[in-house]
Formats: structure tokens, sequence, C-alpha cells
């Protein structure tokens, strides 16, 4: 899958382990000029590896102290969230890039011990880590050229799958990196940062960028054997979803997390990832440059449904959805402004872009690692069809 050819060539044991965190140091210096968005991915792939060893003393303390919470939406946060947000935008700061874009939004308080997310004390030991991973990126940040991103924009969602993250199921999270140019994703990092259980001291990912044709990282590859399979949240499915699965007679393939159902699909887990539910921009930014970068396609579902084509979801900062669907329905997900349109003894109002949040994907996704014409058109007319049952 992968092309690899700068970092894993020169570091056979990070291309074989994903331990060693001097990997790319050679390949950074050469590629600054020649290739600047692998260059770009490179360090933030060496900013990935350092930053899961701060993710994997958070996970094994989340049962111990009040170190995560719920939001508004009822939706999982920990310190993790905001911490690794932190160190990422820092080491990507808004005078090297045009602009930034992260999920998390809590108060934070990092000038002085003791360290706060939002009303969470950080404890001490964890304030350790922190700092000392805080050293850590802070060294990288020379390397981030001062001139060639100014175009490029950042997307950041440091743990995506925080509920599986905060559940005991944080193999199913992951970090996602992405970095957007006139709207689209360009080049981007999804990187798993807590290691499957079976496979302990592994970490999985994959970084990309299609125009640069680089594809770099370590994937847990399926053994060829697996039925073709609608990679879907481990929760609760639509019945248009269901339809879909009984019109292919394709199996469902549970799991957590966006970042990490793209990863699925490269390792060949997953034939698909249908989702007519909302996530965010910040979910699919890292992971549609990665699919791309590596031969595949993530759309609008809409697009899909209505059209038989590919119609990517478009990143741009700002107050308004520029995706805006007049058919889709206002949940407290979507909601904007802390869900003060959403009053339980009330009908829930129309979803108009001025209360609709500016980065929910309401269009649906649809995702595949390859996009062989047959399959796609056998898709395409089940989509179809079950989207005319559904209306």
């Amino acid at each position: 899958m992968s092309s690899a050819k700068a970092s894993a060539q020169e570091n056979p044991k990070v291309r074989k382990m994903g331990l060693n965190l001097s990997c790319g140091e050679g390949s950074i210096k050469r590629l600054k000029t020649e290739k600047p968005l692998t260059n770009l991915l490179l360090i933030a792939e060496k900013a990935c590896f350092i930053l899961a060893r701060f993710v994997q003393e958070v996970y094994a303390r989340l049962h111990e102290e009040k170190i995560s919470t719920r939001k508004a939406d009822k939706s999982y946060f920990s310190i993790a969230d905001s911490l690794v947000q932190h160190m990422i935008l820092i080491l990507f700061p808004l005078d090297k890039f045009k602009e930034h874009c992260g999920e998390e939004s809590a108060k934070l308080q990092v000038s002085k011990r003791p360290y706060k997310v939002g009303k969470m004390e950080v404890p001490d030991d964890l304030a350790e880590s922190f700092e000392r991973t805080r050293k850590e990126i802070d060294a990288l940040i020379p390397k981030v050229d001062s001139e060639k991103y100014k175009d490029i924009g950042v997307f950041v969602d440091p743990i995506d799958g925080t509920k599986e993250f905060c559940t005991k199921l944080g193999e199913q999270c992951s970090i996602c990196i992405g970095f957007t140019r006139d709207s689209k994703p360009v080049a981007g990092i999804v990187f798993r940062p807590i290691p499957h259980p079976d496979t302990p001291g592994k970490l999985t990912y994959m970084a990309g960028c299609k125009e640069e044709m680089y594809t770099n990282g370590i994937l847990d590859q399926s053994d060829g054997k697996t039925s073709p399979s609608i990679v879907t949240t481990n929760g609760s499915i639509s019945n248009f979803t269901e339809g879909i699965l009984k019109e292919l007679d394709f199996v469902r393939c549970k799991a957590g997390g966006c970042g990490n159902k793209m990863l699925l699909l490269l390792e060949g887990k997953g034939t698909l990832y249908i989702q007519d539910r909302g996530v965010s921009r910040w979910d699919t930014c890292a992971a549609q440059a990665v699919l791309e970068a590596c031969g595949g396609v993530l759309s609008k579902l809409t697009s899909v449904a209505d059209n038989r084509k590919y119609e990517p979801y478009r990143y741009t900062v700002g107050e308004i959805n520029v995706d805006f669907n007049p058919l889709a329905k206002l949940t407290r997900f979507n909601s904007k402004n802390n869900l003060k349109d959403l009053n339980s003894t009330k009908p829930v109002p129309q979803i108009t872009p001025e209360n609709l949040a500016p980065y929910s994907n309401v269009c649906g996704l649809f995702a595949s690692h390859k996009t062989d014409p047959k399959l796609m058109n056998q898709v395409m007319d089940a989509i179809q069809k079950v989207a005319k049952v559904s209306k």
C-alpha cells in the first residue's frame, strides 16, 4: 500500500515497528525545498509518535482520575483532546499557516501549574508528561518552514473517536491532522496512538499527499479472507444503511472513529464506509487526503446517491457551513451555538445555514480505498435503489 520512499527506506526499523522517533531526519532536509507537503507530513509523523506516548499515559489513567467528562451535546471529552490539539497547533502556527480548524474549544490554562482543561485539573504526573512532550514538540517547530505554507490550512481532530478512547476501546481512536489548500485536503496523516491489544507496541498509521505522490505508513493488513463489508459505527445504524447492506449482501464491520474506519479500508478489513449521519470536517480532512493519495475516494453521500458522482466537502474556515443540506435534520451534534436552537419541550426547528454548525458534514459520507468501476457501479446502483425507497 505504501510508497514510503523517503523515510521508510532510510529507516527500516521505523517501517517495521513504528517506534523509532528519529525517523526521517535526512529526508526532511532533502525534501524541504523539493516537496514541501511531504516534508510537512514527515514532521507531522514524527510529532504523532511523540504525542502517542502522552496519549497512552492519559489513557492508562482515565479510570483513576477525573480527567474526562461529557460536552453539552453529551459527547465524550478528555484532557488529552485539548492538550494534544494545543501542541499540534503550536507546531503548525498561524504565523506560518493560513488558518486553523480544530475540534476542541475548551478553555485551556497551561501557563503554570496546576494546568487546567476546562474545569478539569491535570494531575501532577500527567503535567510532567505534558511538559516533556511539549518540549519535544517545541524542538520540531524550527523544522516547519516560515514561508512555504502561507496558503495552507490546518484541520485537526486530536483524538478522533473520543468515545472509544474513554470506554476502553482506545485502539479505535486516531490523531488526525489534515492540510488544505483552496478548501481541498492536499495532505494528511491518520495515526492510531494506542496499539491494538493483539499487537502491543505496534503503532499503525498512514500519511499521504496525492499531488506529491507520497504515502507512508504502517498498517495491520488483513489476511485477504475478509468478506465484502461496510464499515459502520459501533452503535445503531439507520434503515438506509441496513438497506445498503442487504441490497449488496455485504457484512457489517463495526468500528469507532472516522479516521480508524478509513484505516480499516486501507487495511482491507472493510470495502466501503457509508454514513448517512453527520460527522465533521476535522474528522474527514486528513482521512480524505490519505485515501486519495492511496487511490481511494471520500465523497459526499448525497452526490453519489443523486448524481453518481464523487463530490468532496469543502474545507473552509468560517461561521457558515459551505456544504449546507436543507434535507438534513438539526440534532444536538450539528446544532450551532451550544444547542440553543434545541429544546426538549418544543419541536425541532428547520435546519438553516444560520443554526447549523459550520463544520458539520450533513451530506453524509461515502468512502472506499479503491474505485474499481465494476464495484462502484454495483454500489451506486444499490445506493440509488435504497435511497428511492427511503424517500
